[in-house]
């Protein structure tokens, strides 16, 4: 009987390390560069934009920049632009897309949003734009990865 548990839980362990396995095989679509943007106010209530990039792609980071990111509110739904410009003389395929979180850091709508394509010829500037599915949406994550 305590044999049958033993290879139960050896069946368990082997389970869990596949999923982590998959998990791992997982991160290659991760994306190359995120951008994040939080609304916050300041000592005057005045509505400012926190933001920070992360490039994940050494490829990504030498070849783009982030020249700016801006959000607004629409109605009742956050509006996100950001404008990238390619370092590179070549062109530049990539891909984007906006993720969208609650005042609490919540997800919204989990990968929901399609990843779309760019095209920056040499040291081409471009503007891409988001709008929130939802009116909870405090902060967003621009999520861009090179072309799959």
């Amino acid at each position: 009987m305590m044999k049958q548990k033993h290879n139960f839980v050896v069946s368990g362990i082997a389970a869990a390390a596949l999923i982590a396995l998959m998990g791992l095989a997982g991160c290659s679509t991760t994306a190359g560069v995120e951008t994040t943007g939080k609304t916050s106010w300041d000592e005057q209530g005045a509505r400012t934009l926190e933001k920070n990039v992360v490039f994940n792609s050494s490829g990504l980071k030498g070849d783009l920049q982030i020249v700016d990111l801006r959000s607004v509110q629409a109605g009742d739904l956050m509006r996100a632009q950001a404008t990238l410009r390619s370092r590179d003389g070549d062109t530049l395929q990539f891909q984007y897309r906006f993720d969208w979180y609650d005042a609490g850091g919540l997800e919204i709508n989990s990968g929901s949003g399609s990843w779309k394509p760019v095209l920056l010829t040499g040291r081409e500037t471009k503007t891409v734009q988001g709008v929130a599915p939802d009116p909870r949406a405090k902060e967003f994550k621009l999520k861009i990865r090179e072309m799959e």
